[in-house]
């Protein structure tokens, strides 16, 4: 008996049954190229504590050269009243409407806004856009007509982003604040 050796059809007709077989399948989604570990996450979060670090201690060497006593808030910000009612009254809350004027000077002295280029500003103590977190939280210590200095680390400034204009990323600068009235919002 002799063998049938298969024929250059079938091995074509076969070749082309497995490329469709295997070309048809469902494709899969690519693996991401990079990813975040845990470690880039925790030198991320050093580097931040070391950058805060030091702005704190370049504000403090600047105060403590100061002839005023400056007290350091809960938020983060160092603060001196330079006008202060000594009668206990109304400080701005949640709900209220403030009008404030304010100037932004950098630690080294130089102005980046001048108070009449910025003030006099009305925001509500609620409104995020305007007023940034160190400021709505520096005017919740302050009575009508009092005026204060205030030094803000740039996490309670503008931060990593700055105003996109004249404050860079991660500056801390100087603010002398005015609080020129509280209007409840009706």
């Amino acid at each position: 008996m002799k063998k049938h050796s298969a024929t250059p059809l079938f091995k074509g007709l076969f070749a082309v049954a497995i490329l469709l077989a295997t070309s048809c399948k469902t494709p899969e989604p690519r693996k991401p190229i990079s990813r975040t570990s845990s470690s880039t996450t925790h030198i991320s979060i050093e580097n931040n504590k070391e950058l805060y670090a030091a702005e704190e201690a370049t504000i403090e060497k600047i105060i403590a050269g100061l002839d005023r006593k400056f007290e350091r808030s809960n938020d983060g910000f160092y603060y001196s009243f330079t006008s202060r009612d000594s009668i206990k009254g109304k400080t701005p809350t949640f709900g209220d409407r403030v009008t404030f004027e304010y100037n932004v000077i950098a630690l080294n002295g130089d102005t980046i806004y001048h108070k009449e280029e910025l003030s006099p500003i009305t925001k509500s103590m609620e409104q995020e856009y305007g007023v940034f977190r160190g400021m709505r939280d520096a005017l919740k210590l302050m009575q009508t007509g009092e005026e204060a200095t205030f030094y803000f680390p740039s996490y309670t400034g503008y931060g990593y982003y700055g105003d996109q204009n004249r404050i860079g990323t991660n500056v801390p600068f100087k603010s002398d604040v005015k609080l020129l009235g509280i209007n409840l919002e009706e």
